[in-house]
C-alpha cells in the first residue's frame, strides 16, 4: 500500500509540472472555441451531466446556452443545484433557449434508468451528450447499492448505462451524435484493476488509485463507443481538461490534497498546483472541440486536451483489449448487454 501511494505521489506531481505543455491551444478558452464554432453549435440538443454551479459542467452549459442550442438538458442529483446554474446562465443564454431540468444519481442504477426514460419523452434525438459528472478521491472507501466502489459507480458506470440507454437517441442525431467522456491526467497513474477494480472490497484502497481507476476507465469507454457503435456514425471523444480549481477540488479531503503536494499545511494552495492550473475556461475549451469541431471527425476515440489532439495518452487507457473488456464487465454489472 506504501509504495502505491508514492508512486501515485510521482505520479500526480509529474502531470502538475509536464501535462499542459500543448502549445497556444492551452490558452483558448470555452467562449473563443465557442465563437469559432457557433454554426456547428446552433439547432443542437445537447445533454451535459455534473452541472453544479462551479463545475466545469456549469461552464459548458453556460456557453452551449449562449450558441442557440434547440434544447438543453442539465442533469445533476439535486433539483436546487441544476436551478442555480439555470439562474446563473439565463443572462447570457441566446432568446428563447430552452432548458430541461434532468435528476439522475448516476451512483444509483434504477435512477439512472429513469433519467434515461424522461430523455427519451424529452426528444426523440440528441445530438451532444457530455459525461462531466465526477467524483474526486473519497477518504473512505465507499460503495454504492449494488456493492461497486463509488469512484468507479458514478464517474464511469452510471455514465455506461445512460450513454447506453439514450443510444437511440444519439443515433438519430444527423451530426452526426457525440458522447464526449470527461477524463483526466488521472489516468496515466495505472492501468484498469480488472482482478481487483472493488480494491480487495476496501482492504486495498486508495482515494487516489479510485479516482484514477474510473479516470482511466472513461477513455476506455470512450474507446469502445467508437469501436463499436463508428458504423453506426457514432462519435466518441474523450477530454483531458487538464487542472483547474472547481467544487470538485473543494470537495477532495484535505489529506489528500496535503499527500499530493497541491495544499500547504496552512490550507493554502500550492506553488505546485498552482503553476499548473488552467482556467476553467481554458479547461472548458477541450469540451466544445470534442462536441462540435468538425475537424476531429476521423479522430473517432481520440483524447482532446488544451482544444487540441492529445497524442500522448497512456497506453494502458486506449488498449482495444482492455476496452472490450471493460465493456464486458460493466455490462455485468449493470445486468445488460448492449448490441449494436
Amino acid at each position: 500500500m506504501a509504495n502505491e501511494n508514492s508512486n501515485s505521489r510521482v505520479a500526480w506531481e509529474h502531470i502538475v509540472r509536464e501535462k499542459d505543455k500543448v502549445g497556444d491551444a492551452f490558452y483558448k478558452t470555452s467562449d473563443s472555441v465557442a465563437e469559432e464554432l457557433h454554426n456547428e453549435m446552433v439547432g443542437k440538443t445537447v445533454i451535459i451531466t455534473g452541472v453544479t454551479s462551479g463545475s466545469l459542467g456549469a461552464d459548458a452549459a453556460r456557453v452551449i446556452a449562449a450558441h442557440e442550442p434547440k434544447l438543453l438538458i442539465l442533469a445533476s442529483r439535486s433539483e436546487s443545484a441544476i436551478a442555480k446554474t439555470i439562474e446563473e446562465i439565463k443572462p447570457t443564454a441566446s432568446a428563447g433557449t430552452k432548458i430541461e431540468p434532468l435528476i439522475i444519481d448516476l451512483s444509483d442504477q434504477v435512477s439512472v434508468r429513469a433519467a434515461a426514460k424522461k430523455v427519451l419523452e424529452l426528444t426523440p434525438v440528441v445530438d451532444v451528450l457530455i459525461n462531466s459528472a465526477a467524483l474526486m478521491m473519497i477518504h473512505k472507501y465507499t460503495t454504492n447499492a449494488d456493492g461497486v466502489e463509488m469512484h468507479l459507480a458514478i464517474n464511469h458506470l452510471g455514465h455506461f448505462l445512460f450513454t447506453n440507454l439514450i443510444m437511440s437517441a444519439l443515433l438519430k442525431s444527423d451530426g452526426p451524435g457525440r458522447v464526449v467522456n470527461i477524463s483526466a491526467a488521472a489516468h496515466r497513474i495505472g492501468p484498469f484493476r480488472f482482478n481487483d477494480y472493488n480494491f480487495g472490497e476496501g482492504e486495498a484502497y486508495d482515494p487516489t488509485l479510485g479516482y484514477a481507476q474510473s479516470k482511466c476507465a472513461n477513455l476506455l469507454f470512450t474507446r469502445g463507443l467508437a469501436h463499436r457503435l463508428g458504423h453506426k456514425r457514432l462519435l466518441s471523444y474523450g477530454v483531458d481538461p487538464g487542472g483547474s480549481i472547481t467544487n470538485l477540488f473543494h470537495r477532495a479531503p484535505k489529506e489528500e490534497m496535503l499527500k499530493h503536494g497541491w495544499l500547504l499545511e496552512n490550507g493554502d494552495p500550492s506553488p505546485a498546483l498552482l503553476g499548473g492550473l488552467k482556467s476553467v475556461q481554458q479547461s472548458v475549451a477541450s469540451y466544445i472541440v470534442a462536441a462540435y469541431s468538425p475537424e476531429i471527425k476521423d479522430k473517432n476515440g481520440c483524447t482532446i486536451t488544451g482544444g487540441i489532439v492529445d497524442d500522448t495518452v497512456a497506453e494502458h487507457a486506449k488498449d482495444p483489449e482492455a476496452a472490450e473488456q471493460l465493456w464486458n464487465l460493466s455490462e455485468n454489472l449493470v445486468g445488460q448487454k448492449f448490441s449494436y
